[in-house]
């Protein structure tokens, strides 16, 4: 009987951390020159627009780099399909050498498959073995809508998508950004061979077995890349193993700063040449907070607007003021946003905030879109609370029973501090980030200056 050997290498939540991808581009091509069947695959979050490269070329100048790697199948993550415009994201791989692979995110609502993506992928070993790969990425419901995207469910993906795989396919592989947790659940329901994960930033050393399904991923931030190993005989799976290769084992070369600084001043370069306006001093952080609640409450034509101090974390210098000293100082996937609160809710809202303040203020925060420090300290504007604990608008107390509109950001509903944010309604302005806003604000106020 036919014994043979599959590896399924694999990277994911890079997030734009190109100080590793030198080392982890020359040990994926070193691999791959083993005389074994070899695919190569990334699981979603490639990019970050926290990097200059990234955020100047819309993810392309990541793209460019991964066609060096040879993958046979990526998929994305919310950092491609959430935080780049509905055309950005459409031509994100025009120049890609590679398949993008995604089963459950639609170009319409009657399904139809966008055309930058296929729903799997059959490739053939040298041997005749056959290996079906699809991808799911987190169905972000309320979201990818205003984008232009519509996400299907994921079990109901599952079970279109696999008869037709395992009938078509010796070996079954999902492509997985949607955390461990769900990845545990797939594992335990439905016959797949091998789950390779993402979103959640997990790491699995050696892998885990559910209910006879592996499942790998790599960590997050390219620090670690992943080496699946699968054993056959006679095109079935007789024995599997995951494991990982942190990336400061990996080789490194004389030039491996130099391209990592190159690429940085490239993106950089690029930022500054979309000059925005002429600042005629300095401008805070503490003082772009109260800009931004004015750009926000203009933006949206509501009187209320409420951001935290965190959310800016350089100083814009006088001067001209580019795409650049913006990025650095609004780092953020975060985006402009309106809900609508009734008085009662607002002055439990005000509540909330006040009994948290103090920890908020020196609360590091991490994920959500957010890519600054601390949380800081919440600012609103059109509202005043007397020392009765009134809350007034415009010389008049807040009606209980009114609704109110308030202008802010979209990070305040996913973290877990507001829970009326998270079940208010709201209007995201998804396809523009807040320094994008700050950039249109600050563009038109000083345009006679």
């Amino acid at each position: 009987m036919a014994t043979e050997t599959i590896h399924l290498l694999h990277t994911n939540d890079v997030h734009s951390h190109l100080e590793n991808w030198p080392r982890i581009q020359r040990f994926l091509l070193d691999a791959q020159a083993a005389p074994t069947t070899h695919y190569t695959f990334d699981i979603g979050d490639a990019i970050d627009r926290l990097h200059p490269l990234t955020d100047a070329t819309m993810g392309q100048g990541n793209v460019a780099l991964m066609n060096q790697v040879h993958y046979d199948g990526v998929t994305i993550g919310n950092n491609e399909g959430l935080v780049l415009p509905h055309e950005a994201m459409s031509t994100l791989y025009q120049d890609a050498n590679f398949d993008v692979i995604l089963s459950n995110l639609k170009a319409s609502p009657a399904g139809e498959q966008p055309s930058w993506a296929k729903p799997y992928k059959i490739m053939t070993t040298p041997a005749g073995t056959r290996v079906g790969v699809f991808a799911l990425t987190a169905p972000y419901t309320l979201t990818y809508p205003m984008l232009g995207w519509y996400p299907q469910a994921v079990d109901e993906t599952i079970q279109a998508l696999l008869p037709t795989l395992r009938a078509q396919a010796d070996v079954v592989v999902l492509l997985s950004h949607l955390g461990l947790p769900t990845d545990e659940k797939i594992g335990a329901k439905y016959p797949i061979d091998v789950v390779i994960g993402a979103h959640t930033h997990h790491l699995l050393p050696h892998g885990k077995i559910v209910n006879g399904t592996l499942l790998a991923a790599a960590g997050r931030y390219g620090n670690h890349v992943g080496d699946i190993t699968l054993t056959l005989r006679n095109h079935q799976i007789v024995s599997q193993q995951a494991q990982v290769t942190p990336t400061y084992e990996m080789a490194e070369a004389d030039d491996d700063y130099s391209a990592v600084h190159g690429w940085l001043q490239t993106g950089q370069s690029l930022l500054k040449q979309r000059i925005v306006t002429h600042l005629p001093r300095d401008i805070s952080a503490d003082e772009q907070s109260y800009d931004a609640l004015r750009a926000l409450k203009a933006y949206f034509n509501v009187p209320i607007a409420m951001v935290s101090t965190g959310m800016f974390v350089d100083e814009l210098p006088a001067g001209e003021l580019s795409d650049y000293e913006l990025l650095e100082s609004m780092p953020h996937a975060i985006n402009p946003m309106v809900m609508t609160l009734s008085g009662a809710e607002i002055t439990q809202l005000v509540t909330t905030i006040t009994d948290q303040q103090a920890k908020l203020a020196e609360l590091p925060v991490k994920g959500s879109g957010f890519r600054g420090k601390m949380f800081g300290y919440m600012r609103f504007s059109g509202l005043d609370r007397d020392r009765h604990g009134q809350i007034w608008l415009d010389g008049h107390k807040l009606d209980p029973a009114r609704q109110y509109q308030i202008a802010t950001l979209d990070h305040y509903k996913w973290v877990p501090f507001f829970p009326v944010i998270q079940q208010a309604p709201i209007t995201i302005a998804q396809d523009l980030l807040l320094r994008e806003l700050m950039g249109q604000y600050y563009q038109a106020k000083y345009a006679h200056v």
